[in-house]
């Protein structure tokens, strides 16, 4: 079957102030993306797929490594401000240490995002998984951000450490590092007492006491494993440590009630309170075999790669993507969406969002920074701005070549403002951005 570019077919699909799909001038079905896309094979879910895709919450706001806007990402102060803004989801990146750790960070090293050059010398482009939990504890990972965002830096943020996976569930179960007086944090001892002295640490493992300032959200995380081929067996560890860790939908024996408070969040204690997400095809693939009827979600982005399952701008690479991510139980698509100020490749375009909704899927895209963007996803645009929140009966207006209905839309986003996805949401919050932070001791 012949390629068609997206980029030259599509372009122009769908504009902010007059919204229509361009038609082809061959009527020939098959040259035609309006119709190919409509018809061209596809897998779908099983019946008992479908059951776990239903485990996740409709319109989920996801939170993108806590935030990457309000706080450092991926620090104790962008996961607590995410949890008590309201995110039905907690965003991470998994790596782990030399020492065997999960931790939650993104890049591949620490220069970005820590003071690593100046604690460890010589080796600041070194992959994180050359380093101990211990090691990675001395680092400043909050500096660099009031460096970075000066208009939303806060001196509480100097000194904020590297997290772990551990850490994060902690935070999602209403829980905060214990600090003394002066904000240092307490370590836990290999006799079980506690230090806050790092070097008398067994481990460099945080003490976590009862968050005085939790306000009763329970979030659910949302876990991206990385390269596999940088942490072998990285999908065994995971599924073992979320079954000591009370977390696995598949271990009823250890799996934890978390107390909550009603009219609260409360995805911590449904079965789709853990998240896997990847773009790698060989870690879905494990991740099946460790973690089966856990929600599953596989990240697109536009260049292919052995690698990668990531689909070039063609019907017939999308096609395959989803093809291949249904086989594996694959309960969701994570597409790329466009606009600034990421840039990103355009992966959620209407009919690419029929396609992953045929396949049984649903719609998690990334990254939502903009109230321009939340409303082009959600399909604003074809209903006289008019978002499904305000009016859940809103009606097209327009004349489209294209039939316009809820398939063509997002279920649900990652976003570094889940105060912004909130408010379009109309879903109450507990205060402003800076309220929350300023409230929780930022």
């Amino acid at each position: 079957m012949k390629n068609f570019n997206v980029k030259n077919l599509l372009a122009g699909a769908l504009i902010l102030s007059s919204i229509g799909f361009a038609g082809c001038e061959d009527d020939t079905p098959d040259y035609n993306p309006l119709n190919l896309y409509k018809t061209y094979p596809l897998k779908e879910l099983s019946a008992e797929a479908k059951l776990v895709r239903d485990y996740v919450k409709p319109d989920a706001v996801i939170a993108h490594r806590g935030s990457t806007f309000w706080a450092p990402e991926e620090t104790e102060a962008a996961f607590r401000w995410a949890r008590n803004m309201g995110a039905d989801y907690l965003e991470i990146d998994l790596q782990r240490t030399s020492d065997g750790v999960l931790l939650a960070l993104h890049d591949g090293n620490l220069q970005r995002t820590s003071n690593i050059e100046s604690v460890f010398p010589g080796r600041d482009d070194y992959p994180v998984s050359v380093f101990s939990l211990k090691d990675l504890r001395q680092l400043d990972a909050g500096s660099w951000f009031n460096i970075d965002k000066p208009e939303n830096a806060r001196a509480s943020f100097v000194g904020q450490q590297v997290l772990t996976l551990q850490d994060v569930l902690l935070i999602a179960e209403g829980m905060k590092v214990k600090r003394n007086s002066e904000d240092k944090p307490y370590y836990k001892k290999a006799d079980g007492t506690e230090t806050l002295v790092l070097e008398d640490s067994s481990t460099g493992e945080f003490v976590f006491v009862v968050d005085d300032e939790d306000n009763g959200n329970r979030p659910g995380v949302y876990a991206e494993t990385k390269e596999p081929y940088l942490f072998p067996n990285m999908e065994a560890d995971l599924a073992a440590f979320l079954t000591d860790a009370g977390w696995n939908i598949n271990s009823t024996n250890t799996l934890k009630t978390i107390p909550t408070t009603p009219g609260k969040v409360d995805i911590a204690n449904t079965k789709g309170r853990f998240i896997l997400q990847t773009f790698s095809r060989e870690s879905v693939v494990k991740l099946e075999k460790e973690l089966p009827g856990v929600p599953k979600c596989m990240l697109l982005w536009e260049d292919e790669s052995a690698g990668y399952v990531r689909p070039s701008n063609s019907i017939e690479s999308l096609a395959e993507f989803i093809n291949f991510s249904v086989e594996y139980n694959c309960h969701i698509a994570g597409p790329s969406i466009a606009g600034k100020p990421n840039k990103y490749p355009e992966l959620t375009l209407p009919w690419m969002c029929e396609m992953y909704h045929r396949a049984g899927m649903i719609v998690h895209a990334y990254s939502f920074d903009t109230e321009d963007q939340l409303r082009k996803y959600n399909g604003d645009y074809f209903y006289a701005g008019v978002s499904r929140f305000d009016n859940a009966d809103r009606t097209v207006s327009g004349d489209f070549e294209y039939d316009v209905n809820p398939n063509m839309f997002i279920d649900g986003g990652f976003t570094n403002l889940t105060d912004l996805s909130m408010k379009y949401q109309n879903r109450s919050v507990d205060g402003t951005a800076q309220e929350v932070l300023t409230s929780l001791g930022y």
